[in-house]
């Protein structure tokens, strides 16, 4: 694996985990302890101030300064500047080469491309074969006539998008397109990473469009579950007109896979897309029966599965991998239901003709788990629990995560430290916690989270914010502090806390358990920002109160105190306002200039306006 490459490889672990060891680090990349220290190290040199993995207490962390530039590092900007010495430059070169040209080309034309001798091209040209064939692609040499590229239209777009398109250089998209995708992003809740894909997907689409080589059939078994939407309808115009051409149906259902592999987009017609996940799931269910004797309500599990599975092939056709949120035990735990999925996706993979996506094994085995424990167990249970000493919020921000993937049949319910207790956990088949829980109250799978509060949570939701800025609080009343800075930040809380008791905004009940947590330090975060936050029976409103130094700080000391107050009945606005409000406290925290701006708010109109305006 060249270094570039592995760059990202563990990029893209420290974006799904939040602390990794240098073991960890080792098995993720296949090599040594002292070439995982040097890939570090050259890797911060890369980032210099965009970002920086730190070691601390024997873990490595990501720590993201400028969150805007390490998008555009995490959709390929450090590609752009490998030269032609690494061989996925070259590569990524011969592609682009055997892509634009419609004849042969002869292997000492290649050369002279790539300032390199024969020899070379020919080991680049070697590997490059192995790369065609998991795209179904091939390279026909023909005596006197040199090498011609030959694949379909879908898996070429697809090779180019991830082994070339990142190394090469690209006009960027104009101003009416990308405001175009910018609003696509809020509504259909698009991450950064999706955005990204998306504005490749239509840069190179209109190329191949323009050059002659439009898709002449329905990639079979996608299903592009926004083809009425009139927001892509808009998108599609634009692009039209934007570029003098016309797109077909079929180019257009491929410049909307990126909105299709994961269902955190609402979807208003899924008829089309259930009836072939059915036929696809009972031959995934024939092939699983072949190696394993099971006995399921098969129509009870698709009903719970299919949401999830028609998402998931969609993921399958276009090589697009999920994050793994169960971590390396959970093989281990749900060993059955494990092998289950193992076959499952296996037997998807062959049907589609794809590469087999190991990282969808385990979400799948959570609808296999569910369905062992329905033909086991009489009684209704609960599936998922969530058990946070950080409240209600906490549990949101997991609830999100979770039914990016898995969907919103996964039912999800929220304990506090002091109730888990009480509870019988034994109905569910899997528990995410913050804390330690004790053994003899934990007798099924359990998954420590650590440093909820970090970038990780940022860097999924940021683009959306600042598309948004979430400027629109309806079910939020703020309050803002001055803060004392001869005070301790429990003083200052206390005072805090003693303003909006006197004006029945909270009841004591909350006072206490805030102060209780003040001093375990559980709400500090980053850079300077302090979130305590609970339950609150004094008031239906979400309370917010914002306390602030006028004079700037020590990074070690508290600058910046967001009081959260939650009623204990949440809507599902303000449930979703309260998520809102998380983003932009998170996308504070990273911003230095922005924490500065927020120090000089003293009102909500103030407030408003920075998140609406973004920096001044």
């Amino acid at each position: 694996m060249t270094l570039v490459n592995r760059w990202y490889q563990i990029l893209q672990y420290f974006i799904a985990y939040d602390r990794l060891t240098r073991e960890e680090l080792q098995k993720i990349t296949a090599t040594t302890s002292q070439t995982v220290k040097k890939t570090i190290q050259l890797l911060n040199e890369q980032l210099d101030h965009i970002a920086k993995i730190i070691e601390k207490e024997g873990f490595y962390q990501l720590k993201v300064i400028d969150t805007q530039q390490f998008e555009a590092v995490m959709n390929g900007s450090l590609k752009q500047h490998v030269d032609l010495n690494s061989s996925s430059k070259r590569i990524a070169v011969l592609i682009d080469c055997f892509i634009k040209q419609n004849d042969y080309i002869v292997i000492d034309d290649l050369s002279d491309l790539l300032g390199v001798s024969r020899s070379t091209v020919n080991k680049d040209l070697r590997s490059l074969k192995q790369l065609l064939a998991e795209y179904d692609s091939t390279l026909i040499g023909t005596p006197n006539k040199g090498l011609l590229l030959k694949g379909q239209e879908e898996n070429l777009r697809m090779l180019y998008l991830y082994h070339a398109y990142d190394y090469l250089e690209y006009t960027p998209l104009n101003g009416s397109v990308l405001q175009l995708i910018e609003e696509l992003s809020l509504t259909k809740k698009l991450d950064f990473r999706m955005v990204g894909l998306l504005k490749k997907v239509i840069t190179f689409t209109m190329k191949r469009i323009h050059s002659g080589n439009s898709l002449s059939m329905k990639i079979p078994y996608y299903v592009n579950y926004f083809a009425a939407d009139p927001q892509l309808e808009m998108l599609m115009i634009a692009l039209e007109e934007n570029y003098s051409l016309t797109i077909s149906q079929y180019d257009f259902d491929f410049l909307c896979f990126p909105l299709n592999i994961f269902n955190n987009n609402a979807v208003d017609d899924c008829f089309s897309g259930e009836m072939q996940a059915a036929e696809l799931f009972r031959g995934m269910m024939e092939t699983i029966r072949e190696s394993v004797i099971l006995t399921l309500d098969e129509q009870k599990l698709f009903s719970q599965l299919k949401l999830h599975f028609m998402f998931l092939i969609n993921r399958i056709i276009f090589r697009v991998q999920a994050y793994d949120l169960f971590g390396h035990d959970f093989r281990n735990k749900l060993a059955f239901a494990y092998e289950l999925a193992d076959l499952g996706i296996q037997a998807l993979s062959n049907f589609l003709v794809k590469p087999k996506q190991e990282a969808e094994i385990a979400y799948l085995a959570v609808y296999f788990e569910l369905a062992l424990k329905n033909e086991s167990d009489d009684e209704d249970f609960k599936e998922i629990a969530i058990i946070c000493n950080t409240g209600k919020g906490t549990a949101l921000m997991i609830k999100r995560q979770l039914r990016n993937v898995l969907g919103p049949n996964i039912q999800i319910v929220h304990y506090s430290e002091e109730a888990y207790k009480t509870e019988e956990l034994n109905c569910y088949f899997a528990i995410f916690t913050t804390i330690p829980l004790e053994e003899t109250k934990v007798p099924t799978i359990m998954i420590k989270l650590t440093d909820l509060f970090n970038d990780s949570w940022l860097l999924g939701e940021w683009k959306r914010i600042i598309a948004s800025k979430a400027a629109s609080f309806k079910n939020i009343q703020f309050n803002f502090e001055l803060l004392a800075v001869e005070k301790s930040y429990e003083e200052n809380l206390t005072v805090m806390l003693e303003r909006l008791t006197a004006e029945k905004l909270v009841d004591e009940k909350f006072a206490a358990y805030i102060l209780q947590k003040a001093q375990e330090d559980s709400a500090v975060i980053e850079n300077g920002i302090a979130f305590p936050h609970g339950i609150n029976n004094q008031s239906d409103q979400i309370i917010v109160s914002i306390g602030s130094y006028r004079e700037k700080v020590s990074l070690e000391e508290v600058e910046l105190i967001f009081l959260v107050a939650i009623p204990v009945n949440l809507t599902i606005d303000a449930e979703d306002e309260l998520l809102s409000f998380y983003d932009t406290i998170f996308l504070i925290s990273s911003n230095p200039t922005l924490r500065k701006q927020v120090r000089e708010i003293t009102s909500e109109k103030d407030y408003t306006c920075l998140l609406t305006k973004g920096e001044r």
